[in-house]
């Protein structure tokens, strides 16, 4: 630990944090999709080089809650050359990226599940949902009234019919924690409709249902513009682990303000100075440094150091780390921290509790499934019926791989092409691209690709 914090502190004196205005686009087409309910968001049509795999088999990848699609693009900014290449040596080149001149040129690029994706050949799509993005990237932001299920409801399947639109073909979808959330929520077919708490407009009015023509159609029992082929799932998230302390009226209290909180612009802010940025990224790395090792100490006897695991310090170099809070981190809505809230602490998966125009609940109610109007996601985990693949960390903070194991996976419709592979020595928040990624999660990532084209013989281009 002490190594890596004078490590920071020499990058401290001596390198810029300065950074480009057009550090994405240079990954592909980027792309404005209007959602049901009137949000534009924006994906990226990912073509390394300007090279674009059209005709291929598309990917579609959406992000973590407080992240941006950026968790799937990491590179070397050229204005960061200086401040990360002399991590490059704690980078071994993965086995599939040996002979790639541009992983030689720039080994944070094996990092980047986009152009894993890519290089093997497939038609990679990525998406900030609404309210996230780094710049010319940025979705709309919408409403303050923004839960989980608006995320899975309207810009899930926008992102996906925008694509077929585009390509003529059914993708295969996923992504990292919120990104294989709303995958198994589009999957059960759901909707938003709506109460008659609409007729005095009430923020919350509708509720969600799920529509069995659409779990057909999106699970491919009948095939139409909505259908997928498989999912993709990194540490997908459902109920995190969370002390039972928290779970206060103060607490709820403040959840139950809906606000978009933006830090992607106080990173900006934070970025523009030297010192500050450095001191920052410092801190951070003491944090979560002191919360692992309290962790291995003591987490199997305190929740809050277990809910707090989420970080695996081994799994990063402080190049990686730079690029995840200057990059990746992102804004937030309260009412998804709420219902993540909700989750955690009444040990369930359910629709926003202030749906359906319950908006005089300030705190959620103790599930009574089948008996109080809620949809519950875990519950009809049995509509879901594509193939997974789902690759879990070993720390338990914010999910826990037992959970997946039992509730997603162990309640899902068995698909032969299920897979599910424990990464050891990761944690939640950098399993897409942490140090492990490239030599051990995209391999696996790959076979089970292999395994899909042999089932479904779809069109790929190597690079």
């Amino acid at each position: 630990m002490i190594g890596r914090l004078l490590g920071l502190v020499l990058l401290t004196l001596l390198t810029s944090t300065a950074t480009s205005a057009n550090t994405f686009e240079q990954f592909g087409e980027i792309h404005t999709v209007k959602t049901a309910d009137g949000v534009s968001i924006k994906l990226l049509h990912y073509c390394y080089k300007g090279v674009c795999n059209n005709g291929a088999q598309p990917i579609v990848l959406f992000s973590g809650l407080m992240a941006n699609m950026n968790e799937y693009l990491l590179h070397t900014p050229a204005e960061l050359k200086n401040r990360y290449s002399p991590y490059y040596s704690q980078m071994p080149i993965a086995s599939w990226a040996q002979n790639d001149p541009n992983v030689k040129a720039d080994p944070m690029l094996q990092h980047s599940l986009a152009y894993y994706l890519w290089k093997k050949g497939y038609d990679v799509w990525l998406v900030n949902y609404r309210g996230t993005g780094y710049e010319t990237m940025k979705s709309q932001k919408g409403s303050v009234y923004v839960s989980l299920d608006v995320w899975a409801i309207y810009d899930t399947p926008a992102a996906i019919q925008y694509v077929y639109s585009k390509t003529g073909k059914n993708p295969i979808i996923g992504g990292h924690s919120t990104g294989g959330l709303v995958s198994y929520v589009y999957l059960q077919g759901t909707k938003f409709q709506s109460t008659i708490s609409c007729l005095r407009d009430d923020p919350w009015c509708k509720k969600v249902v799920s529509d069995d023509s659409l779990v057909k159609q999106r699970n491919g029992v009948t095939k139409g513009a909505q259908t997928v082929l498989g999912v993709i799932a990194l540490d997908p998230a459902m109920i995190p682990p969370l002390p039972d302390v928290i779970d206060t009226k103060v607490g709820w209290a403040l959840l139950d303000v809906p606000i978009y909180i933006d830090l992607r612009s106080l990173i900006e802010t934070i970025a523009k100075s030297r010192l500050l940025w450095n001191t920052t990224l410092l801190a951070m790395n003491f944090l979560y440094t002191v919360i692992e090792e309290a962790y291995y100490q003591y987490g199997d006897r305190c929740e809050l150091i277990k809910a707090l695991a989420m970080y695996a310090t081994g799994d990063m170099n402080d190049a990686l780390g730079d690029f995840s809070v200057r990059y990746i981190m992102d804004s937030i809505y309260t009412p998804t921290l709420a219902q993540y809230g909700d989750f955690g602490l009444r040990l369930t998966a359910r629709e926003y509790f202030e749906n359906g125009g319950r908006s005089y609940l300030i705190s959620p109610p103790q599930p009574r499934p089948g008996l109080d109007g809620y949809y519950y996601y875990i519950y009809n985990m049995n509509k879901v019926q594509v193939p997974f693949i789902t690759i879990l960390s070993e720390l338990p903070g914010l999910v826990e791989a037992e959970q997946i194991e039992k509730d997603l996976m162990g309640r899902k419709t068995p698909h032969p092409l299920d897979e599910t592979h424990l990464i050891k020595g990761t944690g939640h928040l950098e399993l897409p691209f942490g140090l492990k990624a490239p030599h051990e999660i995209f391999p696996k990532i790959g076979s089970w690709l292999d395994k899909m084209q042999a089932l479904h013989g779809y069109k790929t281009t190597p690079r």
